[in-house]
């Protein structure tokens, strides 16, 4: 691994973090995870020798700052849990996958880290989408039965279109609905355009094995800097 790139991955420890440090290390990539729970990674992962952790919270700057040095890119695959109600696994509080994503990104500047890849959802919307009737149900349901959760979302979109033509950041915002482990049926690749494009009825849905391959893909190919496609097979 010697010579290659450095990543840095936050929100590592969910299904979706596990899928893309796998990839990453297929591709040979050096990895920083940073986490709130290290124990939450696998134990093949944890002691694997090829990732190095650093344990801490969205809140806890210096933290943020030791796991993006030399790191050429950044991944923020954090999700809004915090904001369900406590039956669902939740808590009180609000904003958090944005709060963090005002951290890392005054981190990344301060330091001269430049590429970000994000996971977010249709909950925030672009001009571009069109007609999907799943998501035409889900989305209004999300909000009336997690409004933090969808304003996390949002608000974490808004905050990454706030950048505008900022060159300091070079950001990529995939949004994903419906998220599953395994191969993708028939091999199917994976795809990124528009809501709509890939279907008017059913929600669609998108494996963990090719969205981990689609983020490391766009890392590497840059064909969405500063754009919000979304990422369906």
């Amino acid at each position: 691994m010697t010579g290659m790139p450095q990543i840095t991955l936050f929100g590592a420890t969910g299904p979706t973090g596990k899928a893309v440090i796998r990839e990453a290390l297929r591709r040979g990539y050096t990895i920083v995870v940073f986490a709130r729970s290290p124990d939450k990674l696998d134990t093949e992962l944890r002691f694997s020798g090829k990732i190095k952790i650093i344990q801490g919270t969205l809140d806890s700057y210096s933290a943020i700052l030791s796991c993006l040095r030399n790191s050429t890119a950044v991944f923020i695959l954090l999700t809004p849990s915090d904001g369900f109600p406590r039956w669902a696994g939740g808590s009180s509080s609000s904003l958090t996958v944005t709060y963090g994503y005002h951290n890392i990104i005054r981190a990344m500047s301060e330091l001269g880290v430049k590429r970000l890849i994000g996971i977010g959802t249709p909950s925030y919307a672009e001009p571009q989408d069109g007609f999907n009737l799943g998501l035409a149900v889900t989305v209004p349901l999300l909000k009336l039965v997690a409004p933090r959760v969808f304003e996390d979302v949002v608000e974490a979109g808004r905050l990454l279109k706030g950048l505008g033509d900022d060159t300091n950041i070079d950001w990529t915002w995939l949004r994903v609905s419906l998220l599953y482990d395994g191969p993708a049926p028939r091999n199917e690749k994976y795809k990124l355009g528009f809501t709509g494009e890939g279907g008017r009825i059913a929600l669609p849905s998108l494996s963990r094995e090719e969205l981990s391959k689609a983020l490391l893909d766009e890392m590497e190919e840059r064909k969405w800097v500063r754009g919000m496609p979304f990422c369906w097979t």
